[in-house]
């Protein structure tokens, strides 16, 4: 069985995730910088194997830290695949990227422009985000619900962080100190992994709950702008059976003289509405911005009322497309006490 929604509260979980991104950028981009600083001296496939050396230890570094939170929050996670995809991708691309300094012993060679490094490095996070999102995301597939999510999320996170991180390295010198450069990657890796943390930890509850851009109208009907999305959408929470976890999310619907009509999209693949009872079954409704008890029942073809329910979907939304088997979920908001 998939896991069904995180273990640990979604703030903590938040909170661990960013700090640890953080640390292991930290540690990796020291461990960067000291590759690139050793590998002035050398030449050829000698300074080649330093900084992939770096690159390796950077790979490790965010595999380990990655999936040390990702199996707390989901403990049927195998951390060896994702760090295996991890090192693979993250440490041998970083690697590759710096492969051509080091072979053309460029140490001195005039920077360019910061405009066209922030461009080159933000090309750079939308492949490496997307490839390194991909593999990880095959060590994800089975034990999250929506592995591909972490895709976007992959590709959304590391623009920004490879752009902190090409910056960084664009500050040293030859007259630099060792030490000093060492600390310009601990402070680059620092904030380049937080902000890895921060864009990449919003979609850790969607790999097995709602969308992104469902977070994204629910916060929207929760607000004052939410009033004209209330005239086709509202939020629907629903309390899961046998994990009794809430479960919120937005729905289209449509209005008849027994409540709003529900029609679950694609139920083969949608879960929710099987929390919702034939008898009256307690939830919430979000209107007007505020939680609102209320009550639901499911309506199956051949069930008084399902005829007059879904025409009234239909007719409000004619270009749904409806399955042979087709459920509906009837709401009556306002309904806290209930009776079967």
């Amino acid at each position: 069985m998939l896991e069904t929604g995180v273990r640990l509260d979604r703030v903590s979980s938040y909170r661990l995730w960013v700090v640890a991104c953080a640390v292991a950028e930290t540690i990796g981009m020291t461990a960067a910088a000291g590759a690139a600083r050793a590998a002035d001296g050398l030449a050829g496939a000698a300074a080649l194997s330093v900084v992939v050396a770096g690159g390796l230890v950077e790979g490790t570094a965010l595999g380990v830290a990655q999936s040390t939170v990702l199996a707390r929050v989901f403990p049927r996670l195998s951390r060896a695949r994702y760090l295996a995809a991890t090192v693979i991708v993250a440490g041998l691309g970083w690697a590759a990227a710096s492969a051509p300094s080091a072979l053309g012993g460029g140490g001195d060679a005039e920077q360019p422009p910061v405009l066209l490094v922030v461009a080159g490095a933000v090309a750079l996070g939308l492949v490496m985000g997307a490839v390194l999102g991909a593999a990880q995301a095959a060590a994800l597939r089975g034990v999250v619900r929506h592995p591909g999510r972490w895709v976007v999320a992959s590709t959304a996170a590391w623009p920004l962080a490879m752009a902190l991180i090409f910056l960084g390295a664009t500050l040293p010198d030859a007259g630099w100190s060792t030490s000093a450069v060492l600390l310009t990657g601990a402070v680059t890796g620092a904030v380049a992994g937080t902000a890895l943390g921060l864009v990449s930890g919003v979609f850790l509850p969607t790999l097995s709950g709602l969308s992104a851009s469902s977070h994204a109208v629910l916060a929207l009907l929760e607000s004052p702008r939410g009033e004209t999305m209330g005239r086709s959408l509202v939020g629907l929470a629903v309390t899961g059976t046998v994990s009794g976890r809430t479960y919120r999310l937005p729905v289209q619907y449509a209005r008849t003289g027994a409540g709003l009509v529900v029609l679950p999209g694609d139920p083969d693949h949608k879960t929710w509405w099987h929390n919702v009872r034939p008898t009256l079954t307690p939830v919430e409704v979000l209107r007007d911005g505020t939680w609102v008890p209320a009550s639901a029942r499911l309506l199956r073809p051949g069930d008084p009322g399902y005829a007059v329910a879904l025409t009234a979907y239909l007719d409000r939304w004619p270009r749904t497309e409806i399955t042979a088997d087709q459920p509906l979920v009837l709401v009556r908001p306002g309904v806290a006490t209930l009776a079967s």
